[in-house]
């Protein structure tokens, strides 16, 4: 079946508050990037292997490799013993790598993924960066920590940095967030076209892998007017880049658009949730004001990170 159709059912719903919520299911058609090459970061704790078993998961379901780095650095402190330092260093992360190969060969789910693992020195970012930048991996799956600043508090330092300078998506997991299945992804919108819509193709792909539904969530002010023209525009750019899936399009109108956004994800359960790195700013872009911030910092599930 070539082209798209429109599966003409629209609903007003009202959520446990009172607000309201307007649904309009589309069905879509379009090529799918599929997801081939997972990269994972680790610093051998219990958050980042943590990050890994999700990555093995995502691997497992949709036929990826997965390359497991460890990024070792020492501060200079003179030339020669800088040389020394650093390759004690690469020695420890390459005897870490070994334990960690040795783990999780037993986890009997992975048995059938291609795991390689690499010691690279450099930061976290810088290695990610030179690893990313030629597109060599389709999803970098990383570990977040928590630690203090806005945009720390939740990502962590080097997953907040990963998020705003690696090319490449970008899924984060809680330290405590053990793997579930994904049943729902939420992706939210401002309903702004993007420059490279194909980007939604890794969702498609983990949604058609795991059976998940998609949802596309836009909060607004109650008193702030609604461009309908510009609505039906993202809905249809969305439509041809999706072929498997049939996304649900979510409108609420909410005063408080931080509480909108968390009762929403709340009530649906979703399992993901996807946002947006513009070029003007990370948080900013999410969505019209900087409100996404507090809703991204306490999210309590795997975060999916698309660059337009």
């Amino acid at each position: 079946m070539s082209g798209f159709f429109l599966v003409c059912f629209c609903v007003l719903l009202l959520n446990q508050r009172g607000k309201c919520i307007f649904e309009r299911n589309l069905s879509l058609s379009a090529i799918p990037v599929f997801m081939k090459k997972i990269l994972v970061p680790t610093d051998f704790s219990d958050g980042a292997y943590n990050a890994l078993i999700h990555a093995l998961r995502h691997a497992s379901a949709t036929g990826a490799s997965v390359t497991v780095v460890h990024a070792y650095l020492m501060p200079p402190t003179g030339t020669a013993v800088m040389v020394d330092i650093t390759d004690l260093l690469r020695k420890n992360a390459e005897e870490n790598l070994d334990d960690l190969r040795e783990r999780t060969a037993e986890l009997q789910f992975a048995k059938g993924v291609d795991v390689t693992y690499k010691a690279k020195h450099g930061t976290v970012t810088d290695v990610l960066h030179r690893m990313t930048e030629k597109k060599a991996y389709d999803l970098v799956v990383m570990g977040t920590q928590g630690a203090s600043g806005i945009t720390e508090k939740f990502l962590g330092s080097n997953a907040a940095s990963a998020a705003r300078n690696v090319k490449c998506p970008l899924l984060t997991v809680p330290a405590e967030k053990p793997y579930k299945p994904i049943e729902k992804i939420v992706i939210a919108t401002d309903l702004r076209d993007l420059k490279n819509p194909e980007v939604f193709g890794i969702v498609e792909s983990l949604a058609e892998k795991h059976e998940a539904v998609i949802r596309f969530l836009h909060v607004r002010k109650t008193d702030e007017p609604f461009d309908h023209a510009k609505s039906e525009q993202f809905k249809k750019q969305v439509s041809e880049n999706f072929k498997h899936k049939a996304p649900v399009f979510t409108f609420i109108f909410e005063n408080d658009i931080e509480d909108g956004l968390s009762d929403a994800l709340e009530k649906d359960g979703a399992d993901l949730l996807t946002v947006i790195h513009r070029e003007r700013g990370f948080f900013q872009s999410l969505f019209h004001s900087s409100v996404s911030q507090t809703l991204v910092n306490e999210a309590a599930m795997p975060v999916l990170v698309l660059h337009d």
